[in-house]
């Protein structure tokens, strides 16, 4: 009966152990991170963000040029709705969309220079090209947004000898993240026929917190030094890329040389107005 007893003793504790075990196990399981998950539809159409007042003509089109962020809007382009590769759930790309942003150079570890980006017709899908104004006509082209700025990330972090990771969010260095540039291009035409885009919500920031943006110099009118870089940085390209024309429901657009000489020519205008109103301010 001893002999039966410790027999039973002895396979308790393995069983006993054998739980621990598992137990520990499923402890361990427990403690790992949670997965991250993509948001629902739901949740992109539901929530409200806060944008920056942007002045219209007469028109009802947004004036350009526009400081947003770093970013200076040049132009918005045309919205491609029957071809869902030029859209998802959360982003429109519109062609012909131009912005310029400063950055790091990848070619002079000591200095900062004007990015344009501005997206293309690329047939079954939109290109994404990214041009720094020391490297004028030769711009880097990838099939995404991030593709693109990954490209620049990596050259100018190798001229630095940095170890920074070289990971780059495209939609936040187009702009096309950003609450405000996000809802004019949600306002252009064409852009609720996009079949798989959700409509977003947007709310006006309120008038202190406009004031503040635009102290920062992160929203209003260009100041005319950026200007006058992005200008130069637009004629140095045009007169360097081939003039390329494409059709868009009829129209005929030209994508590269003409577009950028006539988006020159816009922030030419600006900059020349800025001046007359600095000169009648002082």
């Amino acid at each position: 009966m001893y002999g039966s007893a410790a027999t039973h003793s002895g396979a308790d504790r393995s069983v006993s152990a054998s739980s621990g075990s598992i137990a520990g196990s499923e402890v361990g399981y427990s403690q790992q991170p949670p997965v991250k998950r993509r948001k629902r539809h739901h949740d992109i159409g539901s929530k409200i963000r806060s944008v920056q007042p942007v002045p219209r003509d007469k028109y009802g089109n947004y004036e350009m040029p526009v400081q947003v962020g770093i970013l200076t809007v040049l132009n918005l382009g045309k919205i491609i709705w029957d071809q869902d590769s030029y859209h998802n759930e959360r982003y429109i790309w519109p062609v012909g969309y131009t912005v310029q942003r400063e950055y790091y150079s990848m070619k002079d570890p000591d200095r900062q220079v004007i990015y344009t980006c501005w997206i293309t017709d690329g047939g079954d899908a939109p290109l994404f090209h990214v041009e720094a104004e020391d490297m004028a006509g030769s711009p880097i082209v990838a099939p995404t947004a991030t593709g693109a700025w990954t490209t620049v990330l990596r050259a100018a972090n190798q001229i630095r000898q940095r170890e920074h990771s070289n990971s780059a969010s495209g939609p936040d260095y187009f702009g096309f993240s950003h609450p405000t540039i996000a809802k004019m291009i949600q306002d252009l035409p064409s852009a609720d026929r996009c079949r798989t885009y959700i409509v977003q919500h947007f709310v006006e920031m309120k008038d202190r917190h406009v004031r503040g943006v635009i102290k920062k110099g992160r929203g209003g009118r260009p100041s005319t030094e950026m200007l006058s870089r992005g200008q130069r940085a637009l004629m140095a390209s045009s007169s360097k890329l081939p003039h390329v024309e494409a059709t868009l429901d009829g129209e005929k657009m030209a994508c590269s040389q003409t577009t950028h000489a006539f988006t020159a020519q816009r922030i030419s205008v600006a900059t020349l107005t800025n001046s007359d109103e600095e000169t009648a301010r002082s």
